[in-house]
């Protein structure tokens, strides 16, 4: 095979692996959108395979249930461009440091994310409702939001250059997940009137408040082991 036909067999499975991508999230958008409309029971698969355009084996395909297209695939959901900018934010530092703009290049990254949400705010708050409806789905909320940080892990070890295991990278993921976790109710509460970034960029400043004010803790204990 010549290198023309290589890169035209490489482009092909790339344009494949997009459409496949596009798809997925597609039926994904969907199955919220018809959720937060109608309730998880208040549709058929049938019904979300007419709104998406696909067949009903097309959609199974892709999801083995309804409920797991209503919650969706952590890892698919982060745009290509934007997993890209944020790797590439690390890239100046020193091996075997965590980037100085980590923090402040997370909020970006975070608010970009939401920016990008295809459903509207009211749209969000009457799906967490409609889910937070269906005991049954609780389990996989738990698992998807386990993908999620593992997604999110995934990124910060390629960005800084190390393993997924390094404390540094398991603390990054902690602190970050839990500055999501406190940003996105509130943003979403009803009556909320603040940006998305200023809620974000409030909680990240309180903490690094917290921690400058702290005293830093030695790695070695001070007590004399005799």
């Amino acid at each position: 095979m010549n290198s023309a036909t290589t890169s035209a067999a490489s482009d092909g499975g790339g344009l494949r692996e997009r459409k496949r991508t596009a798809t997925k999230l597609a039926i994904i958008t969907a199955a919220r959108i018809l959720t937060a409309e109608r309730g998880f029971s208040g549709y058929t698969v049938e019904e979300l395979c007419e709104k998406v355009g696909i067949s009903r084996r097309t959609f199974f395909n892709y999801f083995p249930a309804k409920e797991d297209a209503v919650l969706g695939s952590p890892a698919d959901e982060i745009p290509a461009d934007l997993a890209e900018e944020f790797i590439a934010g690390g890239a100046a530092s020193d091996p075997g440091t965590i980037s100085p703009t980590l923090l402040s290049d997370f909020v970006d990254f975070a608010t970009a994310m939401m920016d990008r949400m295809v459903m509207s705010r009211d749209q969000m708050v009457s799906l967490k409702l409609a889910v937070a409806a269906e005991p049954r789905l609780l389990e996989k909320v738990m698992r998807g939001s386990h993908e999620a940080e593992e997604a999110f892990g995934a990124l910060l070890s390629a960005r800084e250059g190390l393993s997924p295991a390094d404390p540094r990278i398991q603390a990054a993921l902690s602190l970050f997940t839990a500055l999501a976790q406190r940003a996105g109710p509130a943003f979403f509460e009803p009556g909320n009137t603040r940006s998305y970034r200023e809620i974000l960029s409030e909680a990240a400043g309180a903490t690094l408040e917290v921690l400058s004010a702290v005293t830093p803790l030695s790695r070695s204990s001070s007590k004399d082991p005799s």
